[in-house]
């Protein structure tokens, strides 16, 4: 597959290949100076995904050691540095040791209306990046966008529309988090790793692949059961993927002819291998949003569509249909009064003083 094909193009051969495979891609390595990679984060990132991050940037000519703080269900305030320290856990990968790292990669729970509203993440995610900034000369933090648990994984229609409304407001943190940061203030912005969009874009491509013969048409649940395990985390390929992303990413460079698992075939790695490249260069090429725009988007949506997704995905299966539906009357009653009582209120915009 050339380089230059187009996006659509690309999609079309993924699609064609399926996303469940049958043998393993050779791998490859060359002598290179280590990187070292740092991942603060919950069970969206938890393994294998940072072991298929090293295997792949091995592959690749790049060897790579990772260190992390973990923790499952965390916020990025239950993983800053302690005491101006960034904390190691005990469960980081073959060969970690301490600072210094080039690369941060962060996440956060994957409630984007928790994130601009009770978990301050616009000022924890500046912080957090300040901190590592400080103590790591030349590191590069990169905030990888969480996704939300699916409704309903048999059909993933709610879910995508979730995701595509959630994509610019997560950037929209980044760039509020930018503005908050003094390392980014200073040029070393925060950048994303578009994960959510990317098994958005996964999911959504299979709904037009043709099924093989004998077969009826699985579309859009089908591919996300090959990539969701149960309703948000992701499976073996879907880790993998993922592990394409960070690496097309934190390096620039499409992760080309790289290791692949065993059980992908060598045809659904190629092709997933261009899709990452594809989706990194897509993020890093995208403006940087408007202030002023993104409360705007979070005003119209918060009660037309994030709170009502939050009932059925959530609360609904946590509490029964009753008490979720009290929960929805009860958020977007307080999230109207808000905006009727500080109409200018945004998340979005940095304080007074222009510090952290």
């Amino acid at each position: 597959m050339a380089c230059r094909e187009r996006r659509g193009a690309r999609l079309r051969r993924l699609a064609a290949v399926g996303l469940l495979a049958v043998s393993a891609v050779p791998s490859r390595a060359e002598e290179a100076a280590p990187r070292r990679v740092f991942v603060s984060g919950h069970s969206l990132v938890d393994r294998p995904l940072p072991d298929d991050l090293a295997r792949i940037s091995a592959s690749l000519g790049r060897p790579l050691t990772w260190a992390r703080r973990h923790a499952s269900g965390s916020t990025i305030a239950q993983r800053a540095c302690r005491g101006e320290t960034p904390a190691i856990d005990e469960t980081s990968g073959p060969g970690a040791a301490d600072a210094p790292y080039d690369t941060l990669v962060v996440t956060e729970q994957h409630d984007l209306m928790g994130a601009v509203l009770w978990n301050d993440t616009v000022g924890e995610l500046a912080r957090l990046h300040d901190c590592f900034a400080a103590r790591n000369p030349g590191l590069a933090t990169w905030f990888y966008v969480p996704w939300i648990s699916l409704d309903d994984k048999r059909d993933p229609a709610n879910w995508l529309a979730y995701e595509r409304a959630a994509a610019p407001l997560w950037r929209c943190v980044v760039a509020a988090a930018n503005r908050r940061s003094a390392a980014a203030r200073a040029g070393n912005r925060i950048r994303v790793i578009p994960a959510a969009s990317a098994l958005a874009t996964l999911v959504e491509s299979a709904a037009d692949r043709p099924p093989p013969p004998g077969r009826r048409a699985g579309g859009a649940g089908e591919a996300a059961a090959r990539l969701i395990e149960d309703q948000v985390h992701p499976t073996r390929l879907g880790a993998y993927a993922l592990a394409l992303l960070v690496e097309a990413a934190t390096t620039g460079r499409p992760p080309r002819r790289a290791w692949a698992p065993e059980g992908v075939a060598p045809e659904t790695a190629e092709a997933l291998q261009i899709f990452a490249g594809d989706a990194a260069a897509a993020a890093a090429g995208e403006p940087e949003p408007d202030s002023d725009a993104c409360a705007k988007r979070l005003q119209v949506q918060a009660t037309g569509l994030f709170w009502p997704y939050m009932e059925r995905a959530m609360w609904r299966p946590q509490a029964g249909f009753v008490e979720a539906r009290r929960e929805l009357w009860s958020k977007a009653l307080r999230w109207r009064w808000k905006m009727w009582r500080e109409p200018d209120w945004t998340p979005f915009a940095p304080p007074p003083d222009g510090r952290g």
